[in-house]
C-alpha cells in the first residue's frame, strides 16, 4: 500500500528538528522533492513557517509558534529515536488521486469549490488543478463554472471510480501509519 504525502504535522515535526534549514536540506529529511517542500513551505509561510531571505533565491525557514504547537500536539515520537528513513518508507510523492474524489464526495451531490478542495488537501494548488482538469476530462467530475470559482461534483463515473479504488482509506496517513506499525 502506498501513503499519500507527509502530513502537516509531520512536516512541522521534521521542521523544528532541523530548523533554521534551508528548503533543499528539508528535502533531505522528507520523501518529497525540493519542489514539493518549496510549495509546501510557501503555503505554510506566515502560519506554520516563517522565512528569512538569505539572498534573492536563498530562503532559510523556522517554525512559528503555530507550527510547533502542530508538531506538538500530533502524538508523534520523539524525532531523535526515529530513523526518517524508514519511518517515511512505502510514502509516494505525488498525489493520490482519489483523495480528490473523497473530498468532494463528503459533500454528497452538493457542488465543491476549488478553494474547499485547496484548503482541505496538503498538495499545491496547481496540483489540485491540473487533476481536476483532468477528471473533468474523463467525465469523473462535473463542472460547474458559472460562479466566480469552479465549483465540482462527482459524476456517476466518479462515484464508480472512488467506489472500486483499492484498498482506499480515507482516515488520514497518520492514524493509516499508527494502526499498521501496532
Amino acid at each position: 500500500m502506498s501513503y499519500s504525502l507527509v502530513t502537516d504535522e509531520e512536516f512541522c515535526w521534521v521542521l523544528e528538528s532541523v530548523e533554521p534549514t534551508l528548503t533543499a536540506d528539508l528535502a533531505e529529511h522528507l520523501p518529497t522533492s525540493d519542489k514539493g517542500v518549496y510549495m509546501r513551505l510557501r503555503r505554510f509561510d506566515g502560519s506554520y513557517v516563517t522565512h528569512t531571505a538569505l539572498d534573492v533565491k536563498t530562503y532559510e525557514w523556522s517554525l512559528t509558534d503555530s507550527g510547533r504547537d502542530l508538531a506538538a500536539d500530533a502524538d508523534l515520537p520523539p524525532i531523535e529515536s526515529v530513523d526518517l528513513d524508514e519511518y517515511f518508507a512505502g510514502r509516494t510523492t505525488s498525489i493520490n488521486p482519489n483523495t480528490i474524489l473523497h473530498e468532494i464526495a463528503i459533500q454528497d451531490g452538493e457542488w465543491v469549490s476549488s478553494s474547499v478542495l485547496y484548503d482541505a488537501l496538503p498538495y499545491a494548488k496547481s496540483t489540485i488543478r491540473k487533476r481536476l482538469r483532468r477528471f473533468y476530462d474523463e467525465g469523473v467530475v462535473d463542472r460547474d463554472d458559472s460562479q466566480v470559482a469552479n465549483q465540482w461534483q462527482l459524476t456517476e463515473r466518479g462515484r464508480t471510480r472512488l467506489d472500486e479504488a483499492e484498498e482506499y482509506d480515507p482516515r488520514s496517513d497518520s492514524e493509516r501509519i499508527f494502526e499498521e506499525r501496532l
